[in-house]
């Protein structure tokens, strides 16, 4: 099966370096936008003058709107031009920021961070089959490494940047700063990337059909799985760490470390990704889970609770970049979008699923719980990438 063929082949560049750089740009605004709540919880749940866990429902509605329409706004906008409906998603994610900045209210800033769902949803239903039409079948697990490579520049830079930020200014601040970005990002794009029509219409499957292909359905729910236990305890990182003792202003190097770690992981997966993609994918799953494991009994150590988080991060970049090469390799023949947005859904069915569970058993046995849940549903996801080993989670790639 090939993700990647497509009428458009004839115009694939041998290595589009300064598209792939502007997708990743857009990566790095997408992931700070999603993520940047979780490092200001604090600051937001005091401004707004509610509880931290209701500030977590924020994220929660946030992927929640990702999950149900990434993958309806992938068949909607099949036909739009590929560079348009980016740069449109630049826009939006703008919009969302803006009003996000001015919230005096809970219910302002949940309409903002919905709106923003709506944008991540559309961006993530394109974003992995517009750049395998974008080089050769071979590079396309390389292609992905870097443009993910912008979600870790996000969590390396965007996130603790925005933290201190809130942190020393106020939270608001951080997020005109990222509207600035989404329009600075559009105006490059609209010059710089390379543009591919739509699929014409009829061509598409539907979105069960897809879905219910072997390959696809268990790197789908492999994703949603290793999401949903990950960020049961990553959605609440930050007050996990200061009940270690961690001080609030501390939170930002801690974070950096974080990301510096999921920098590695990522240049693990790009090593490997086309090569040995299951051995890379159980690898990440047994760092995880004995990261998090490590997390459950840090105590009041916060050195040991940030060495394992950063341990934690190295391992989800890689999965993520891995899951999403696996997706695209795994999708029938000319639905590379489709399976693509199926696995965006699985993403944020697991990211705000998990933000909803870690509330629950924030509020239900307390923060020192939240790791030992999240290690026992990543455990689970080694069985997915077992059993996919015919399917999703081949042993190599053939070329």
């Amino acid at each position: 099966m090939s993700a990647t063929t497509h009428p458009a082949t004839a115009r694939r560049e041998p290595w589009p370096l300064a598209g792939l750089l502007v997708v990743a740009a857009g990566t790095f605004l997408s992931v700070t936008t999603e993520m940047v709540p979780m490092g200001l919880l604090s600051s937001i749940s005091r401004g707004l003058g509610v509880s931290e866990p209701t500030v977590g429902l924020l994220v929660t509605g946030y992927a929640l709107m990702v999950a149900l329409f990434a993958a309806p706004l992938g068949r909607l906008t099949a036909r739009f031009s590929r560079r348009n409906l980016l740069v449109g998603t630049l826009l939006a994610y703008s919009a969302s920021n803006v009003l996000m900045s001015l919230s005096t209210a809970y219910p302002m800033a949940a309409a903002a961070r919905l709106l923003g769902g709506l944008a991540h949803g559309a961006y993530w239903a394109m974003c992995a089959g517009y750049v395998a039409r974008m080089v050769s079948p071979d590079r396309v697990g390389r292609a992905v490494t870097l443009v993910f490579s912008g979600g870790t520049v996000a969590i390396l830079v965007g996130v603790p940047v925005g933290t201190a930020l809130g942190v020393a200014v106020g939270w608001r601040a951080a997020f005109v700063v990222l509207a600035v970005v989404g329009v600075v990002l559009a105006l490059v794009g609209w010059r710089m990337l390379p543009d591919f029509p739509g699929e014409q219409a009829g061509n598409g499957m539907s979105l069960l059909h897809v879905l219910r292909t072997p390959s696809v359905a268990i790197v789908v729910v492999t994703t949603a799985v290793t999401m949903l236990g990950y960020f049961s305890f990553y959605t609440y990182i930050s007050p996990f760490l200061q009940s270690t003792g961690l001080a609030e202003e501390q939170l930002s190097p801690a974070l950096l470390g974080y990301g510096a770690a999921g920098a590695v992981g990522l240049l693990a997966a790009g090593m490997l990704v086309d090569r040995r993609p299951r051995l890379a994918a159980l690898g990440g799953v047994v760092i995880l889970t004995a990261a998090l494991g490590v997390l459950s009994l840090s105590g009041h150590s916060p050195a040991l609770a940030v060495a394992a988080a950063a341990l934690a991060g190295l391992a989800l970049n890689a999965l993520a970049t891995l899951v999403q090469a696996a997706i695209l390799r795994a999708a029938p023949a000319g639905a590379a979008d489709t399976a693509a947005a199926l696995n965006a859904s699985a993403f944020n069915v697991g990211i705000g699923g998990g933000a909803l569970l870690g509330g629950l058993v924030l509020t239900g046995w307390g923060l020192a719980a939240l790791p030992l849940v999240a290690g026992v549903l990543t455990l689970a996801v080694a069985c997915g990438v077992v059993y996919g080993r015919r399917e999703g989670f081949p042993a190599t790639v053939p070329l």
